[in-house]
């Protein structure tokens, strides 16, 4: 009778046990791994970079003396290319840039009882940028040195030609299409100075312009 007892005490004890076996048993679930969210980086402006513009400049002649005086337009477009190196940090973008363009604005009027030509050839510029980038897009402003080659023949035929020294400024807007490729919009004032050029015609000639140029660049 004793071992009755003993052993059904034993299969209740066994019975419940088995629920708490059956659990330390069971196979644990892996653990749910925390999704990573990817943000897109802010483009980088820095590096070197070359590219090509085209545009229109309204330009002045104002004439004092001789046979040429009073003002007179010398409106064309211009065909050119740049290169610059530039400087990123925390946003702000400053640079250096270097640009060379070719005028299209070849002017005829009549003085002196015969024709006279005058236009400016080529020109460019040396000048710091500063400005502040919003992801890809660049808004800047930018000033230096500028120079350009002026022509004149007076109706005698006699051709002279001098190199105009001044100054320029300006802003523009650029936006990065891609990581290497860029395109912008910009605006410049440009005063080149006086110079004796004319003193072919008796006259002294102080030329400035402004103009609008479309640009592409490729960023190296």
């Amino acid at each position: 009778m004793k071992s009755i007892i003993f052993g059904a005490a034993g299969i209740l004890v066994t019975a419940g046990a088995l629920p708490a076996f059956a659990a330390d048993m069971a196979v644990a679930e892996p653990p749910v791994e925390t999704p990573i969210v990817e943000t897109a980086g802010v483009y980088d402006w820095g590096g070197f970079y070359v590219g090509v513009n085209t545009g229109y400049a309204w330009t002045q002649g104002d004439y004092t003396g001789g046979g040429l005086p009073g003002d007179h337009s010398m409106d064309g477009w211009a065909l050119g290319a740049f290169a610059g190196y530039n400087f990123f940090n925390n946003g702000w973008v400053y640079g250096v840039e270097a640009d060379v363009k070719h005028d299209f604005n070849n002017e005829r009027f009549t003085s002196g009882g015969g024709p006279v030509e005058y236009e400016t050839t080529w020109g460019g510029s040396v000048r710091a940028r500063l400005g502040y980038a919003i992801d890809r897009t660049l808004i800047y402003g930018t000033g230096g040195y500028a120079f350009t080659n002026a022509k004149l023949t007076d109706p005698g035929g006699a051709t002279d030609k001098e190199t105009f020294h001044g100054w320029t400024i300006g802003a523009g807007v650029e936006h990065a299409f891609t990581d290497n490729l860029a395109g912008r919009v910009e605006y410049r004032y440009t005063d080149y100075g006086k110079s004796d050029v004319f003193g072919v015609a008796g006259s002294d000639g102080d030329i400035d312009s402004h103009s609008i140029m479309l640009g592409v660049s490729m960023k190296f």
